[in-house]
């Protein structure tokens, strides 16, 4: 390809080359979250110089709107971008009351929060590789800042985002599933009723280096006797006491089940007594594979698939204490906490926002994008879903958050349980991005 001049530069491509299998169901299985607040697993982080850099950088003269192409000479894009029109009717059909929101000036703290992340990256690296181009730090910080000063406007002119914003349409639907902070009653210290013990890290785990795992470490470990050893699985901790009698303990719950749903979110809020009010928050894991207990309880014969409600296997493992305790085992993964005094906090180590926040692959979204996201969210009593159409902004990851799945956070509370027990749909999903940011440095390709 001949080099082509500033007049004809194209503007930067997105085009994500993703297929990742839709699995997983948070509301019955439990899935383990990743990030300060949500257990570490296998997330998939940003491939920065697994594709090539483009060759040549020109600046095209922000002179007036211009549609950007996406190139796909490399393979189908994930991403297109809509036409105005189209773009127009997506942008006011947004309900920011779909978001418990009311008005888009709501958005103004968490987009501070993004911001404040963002501003700490390399503006210049990388923060979407994609074959035909990729998207800076910059531009999504550019991205939110813009749409940070539209936010007073938008109430009463909605239509500014597509005469602003770049619509990416993400071509596969995600799956979207949902979680939340669950609030436990909790106390600082042992006493009857609060016998299950949640705990702090333990001195002797190791975290495995890149020099570790390339001779074979386990990716946490502890040394005993000088041997290399995986660390102790949940039946060690909880079943023999593997952690007793050394002071880790930070708080205790009521039951294992409510320990396990601790875990299971990575966060959480407990109830004492006095009537106050403590963060827990993810800290480290043991490094085992987690299983849900949703799938524990299918698999050994205990709930059918047709039970497998939240309510139905609390209820079970109440009823069945000390065969929940050995199911329970058999998913190995623990979570070691920390208390802390203020809100749960995700992978930016920010405060989410209940119905704006959303973990996602960092390869699809990185953390600080901002889309829109179209669903239905669960109607109260098994009614009709109700319609979910709002601003939304990449804040957290999971471990089980890869490809084309999304987990909205929900807040916490019942209501939050509610919702996250029975989301679990596909949706629409647009990648906004500033047509200003992408103005100021566009990628071309030689050939």
């Amino acid at each position: 390809m001949t080099r082509k001049g500033p007049c004809e530069a194209l503007l930067a491509s997105l085009a994500v080359l993703l297929l990742a299998a839709l699995g997983g169901c948070a509301a019955l299985d439990y899935l383990p979250r990743e990030s300060p607040g949500r257990p570490a697993s296998s997330v998939r982080r940003v491939r920065t110089g697994v594709a090539a850099p483009p060759r040549q950088q020109e600046q095209v003269e922000a002179s007036g709107p211009q549609r950007p192409e996406v190139m796909e000479e490399e393979g189908d894009s994930a991403f297109r971008p809509r036409g105005g029109l189209e773009a127009q009717a997506l942008a006011r059909s947004l309900q920011p009351g779909s978001q418990s929101l009311s008005g888009f000036a709501d958005l103004a703290e968490p987009l501070r929060h993004s911001l404040a992340y963002l501003a700490k990256k390399p503006q210049a690296a990388p923060a979407l590789v994609q074959p035909g181009g990729s998207l800076t730090w910059g531009q999504l910080s550019a991205t939110a800042q813009e749409l940070y000063d539209l936010l007073p406007e938008l109430d009463a002119n909605p239509g500014l985002l597509a005469e602003r914003f770049v619509w990416y349409e993400l071509a596969a639907s995600p799956l979207v599933t949902g979680y939340y902070s669950p609030e436990v009653e909790a106390s600082l210290t042992r006493q009857t009723g609060f016998e299950q013990p949640l705990y702090g890290l333990p001195p002797d785990l190791r975290k495995a280096g890149p020099e570790e795992l390339r001779l074979g470490h386990p990716k946490v470990y502890r040394a005993s006797g000088g041997a290399i050893q995986p660390y102790y699985d949940r039946q060690a901790i909880d079943g023999e006491g593997a952690l007793a009698g050394q002071g880790l303990e930070i708080a205790w719950v009521r039951s294992p089940m409510d320990a396990f749903v601790l875990q299971t979110e990575g966060a959480g809020t407990l109830l004492l007594p006095d009537g106050s009010r403590r963060t827990v928050q993810f800290k480290a894991s043991n490094g085992h594979e987690f299983q849900g207990l949703g799938q524990l309880l299918l698999a050994n014969g205990a709930l059918p698939r047709e039970r497998l409600s939240r309510a139905s296997i609390r209820s079970w493992c109440q009823e069945n204490p000390g065969r929940a305790r050995e199911i329970m085992a058999q998913n190995r993964s623990y979570v070691f906490f920390e208390l802390r005094a203020g809100p749960s906090v995700g992978a930016m180590e920010k405060p989410l926002t209940a119905l704006v926040s959303l973990a996602t692959d960092p390869s699809l979204l990185p953390l600080g994008a901002v889309s829109v996201l179209d669903l239905g969210l669960p109607g109260q009593n098994g009614g009709a879903s109700v319609g979910f159409h709002g601003l939304v902004l990449a804040q957290d990851t999971g471990s089980d958050i890869r490809g084309h799945r999304l987990d909205l956070y929900l807040g916490g509370g019942e209501h939050a349980e509610r919702l996250e027990g029975g989301l679990r749909a596909s949706a629409g999903l647009h990648l906004l991005v500033s047509k200003n940011a992408l103005r100021l440095k566009a990628y071309t390709r030689g050939q």
